[in-house]
């Protein structure tokens, strides 16, 4: 390894360099927010588009150093192929004329990701946990298909425009689950239905209380399982610099014991 290339890697690693990347990350989200205030396009429009473009050739320098620093090694981490995706899209979508791409380049906002290393802890928690949450899906799924086919039979004479046919009621019942305005729905069919509140208060439990709260017990047992990692080098870094210290305290009494003989 080269020495430029050694001082690169120290530069690129270091606490200012990577806390300035988040900053201009910030700085970068709160100029494209401002872009969206017609107001503040007409005064300082061509400032804030300036500062965006300089701001990206400064995210394409970064990924430059990284790629020189660490050469292939660089290209073997997911998180900066995220980076180098990222970016790309923000490129093209800078040097589009079309409104639409150009919406893409709030893109560059998600790269706070790849900075704070907590956030990619809980970003590859939810990834981890996509299995878990696909098979809870499957039986939430279920249950509205059956709850939706009895309730198209129950009330779908009476009240059409919710439960009409399966896909009806799956779309009511989706609503249903949400807890958003759920009571206008059952107040509805119980105009007509004196015993509705029966079935609707059991979906409610099942689909609501209980399936819902799965996925949320999911996402959080896989992201303290990939918290331990970080956990354990977090101590490991304490406990290192505790046996520093207590070394150093050993040798200053030896040498304050000398110095009194």
């Amino acid at each position: 390894m080269s020495t430029l290339q050694h001082r690169t890697q120290k530069l690129v690693e270091s606490t200012v360099f990577q806390t300035g990347i988040l900053a201009l990350i910030i700085l970068n989200a709160v100029i494209l927010g401002a872009e969206t205030f017609p107001g503040v396009v007409k005064t300082v429009g061509p400032a804030l588009g300036m500062a965006d473009r300089w701001i990206l050739m400064i995210f394409i320098l970064e990924i430059g150093l990284r790629v020189f620093a660490w050469r292939g090694a660089y290209f073997r981490q997911g998180w900066n192929l995220f980076d180098i995706v990222i970016v790309t899209i923000s490129v093209v979508a800078a040097t589009s004329g079309l409104a639409a791409l150009r919406a893409f380049r709030v893109l560059r906002v998600l790269r706070v990701i790849t900075v704070i290393p907590r956030m990619r802890v809980v970003v590859s928690a939810l990834l981890d946990s996509l299995p878990g949450i696909a098979s809870v899906g499957v039986v939430l799924a279920l249950i509205i298909y059956v709850f939706a086919v009895i309730a198209s039979n129950l009330y779908g004479a009476d009240h059409p425009r919710l439960f009409g046919d399966v896909f009806t009621a799956m779309y009511t019942l989706f609503q249903v689950m949400t807890l958003e305005g759920w009571p206008d729905i059952a107040a509805q069919v119980g105009e007509t239905h004196g015993r509705s509140w029966v079935f609707f208060l059991s979906f409610v439990l099942l689909a609501t209380f209980t399936m819902l709260n799965l996925f949320v017990a999911i996402v959080v047992r896989v992201v303290e399982e990939d918290s331990e990692p970080l956990v354990a080098d977090i101590v490991a870094n304490q406990k290192a610099i505790a046996d520093d210290i207590a070394a150093i305290r050993a040798e200053v009494e030896a040498l304050t014991r000398r110095e009194r003989d």
